[in-house]
């Protein structure tokens, strides 16, 4: 069975088992259209005790919490408004961002206005981000003594997700205080409230910067470079010499396992004068050449990344190890995409809640309104561009 295959097969699993525990718990699923929600009051206590364990050191981490709200949020907006501005005064679909999918393949892969993610990296990952979402947002409540009802999952279609609901909120099967503003955190002060809403994307980052750390951790101590992975620019002397795309091993008399040998072996070359470049594609003598801002000879050689190889001792284990160092690569693009996405300044994501809160808090609730309004707007609007780029794909 190939990759591709066992991929398909196990995500037609994950979709089957999702509804399979569904109907087994049917007497304690509620369902609003195709949203399902399933409630529990199991781990709050262990919210708790987290909580009040430290209180101080829980301040803390919110107060850091809003500081990457405060640079979230502004940087999400102009990054969307660049995303929507570049498609309409072009035309050309939307790349950078997109819906991120469970896919059948081995790699990561990205088209106009989707990102496909293995499968079972895209389950254990959105799990994980979930968890550490929904958990930050509790222990932050609690924290700020808010009431918590309930805990639980939802799966919108066939789309898991989790959940953490404050006393009030709207969720099916809890009306009381229905329509209260900023996802029902509103028992305590606008600043307490921000801080709850805050606590799920902070918590994504912090799990982002951790599982980046240990893949680039592990990767440094399992593997060494054997070269440098680069792509001929069109028009220059390496293309013209024939090379297209590879991994770059020597440069004359120099080995190249880094960007710094490559620095090291062209100091010194002029324009006119010649190397021989060693690679995967074979060897080359490539002429240098003059470049508009670029001081010395110009080879026309764009370095994408070091090409690297297991060391003897892990070699019998490299599939295994690549395995995981890829899924702790995903965990982390995806809390830290998604914790960016959630802080787009839009109801009914947190960043919109936040961006109301403030806007009430200063301006008044007429004025928290009018912006909610623009914001959703602006998030339309970046749904309608993802969907135009995958149409335009297809």
């Amino acid at each position: 069975m190939d990759q591709s295959t066992f991929r398909l097969g196990f995500l037609v699993g994950m979709i089957g088992l999702i509804f399979l525990l569904l109907y087994r718990d049917r007497e304690n699923v509620e369902r609003a259209g195709i949203m399902f929600y399933r409630r529990t009051g199991k781990g709050l206590h262990l919210i708790d005790r987290i909580a009040k364990k430290s209180p101080r050191l829980w301040n803390i981490y919110a107060w850091g919490g809003i500081l990457a709200g405060i640079i979230s949020i502004p940087a999400m907006l102009y990054f969307v408004a660049e995303i929507i501005h570049k498609v309409i005064s072009t035309g050309e679909p939307s790349s950078g961002a997109g819906l991120v999918y469970p896919s059948t393949g081995s790699t990561v892969s990205q088209s106009p206005g989707a990102i496909g993610v293995p499968a079972e990296y895209w389950f254990i990952s959105i799990a994980v981000l979930m968890v550490v979402h929904e958990l930050s947002h509790g222990i932050i409540a609690r924290a700020q003594d808010f009431e918590i009802n309930s805990v639980g999952v939802i799966v919108l279609g066939v789309i898991p997700g989790a959940f953490v609901e404050p006393k009030g909120s709207g969720l099916p099967g809890n009306e009381g205080d229905k329509g209260k503003p900023h996802g029902a955190w509103n028992e305590g002060d606008w600043i307490s409230n921000i801080k709850v809403l805050a606590a799920g994307s902070w918590a994504n980052y912090l799990t982002a910067g951790v599982f980046l750390v240990l893949a680039i951790g592990l990767t440094g101590a399992l593997t060494h470079s054997t070269g440098v992975v680069y792509q001929a620019q069109e028009e220059y002397p390496a293309a013209t010499a024939g090379m297209t795309n590879g991994t770059l091993t020597g440069i004359d008399n120099y080995t190249v396992r880094s960007l710094e040998d490559v620095q090291r072996a062209t100091e010194d070359l002029d324009p006119g004068e010649s190397v021989v470049l060693r690679t995967s594609e074979g060897n080359f003598s490539v002429t240098a050449t003059e470049r508009e801002g670029y001081e010395g000879g110009y080879i026309g050689i764009q370095f994408v990344q070091l090409d690297t190889e297991y060391n003897e001792s892990v070699e019998g284990f490299s599939g295994f190890l690549g395995w995981f160092l890829g899924l702790f690569r995903v965990i982390a693009f995806l809390n830290l995409g998604i914790g960016l996405f959630n802080m787009l300044p839009a109801k009914p994501l947190d960043g919109g809640h936040i961006l109301e809160a403030v806007v009430e808090r200063f301006l008044g609730e007429d004025a928290g309104s009018y912006v909610n309004a623009w914001s959703g707007i602006a998030l339309l609007s970046l749904l309608v561009v993802l969907g135009y780029s995958i149409a335009v794909s297809l």
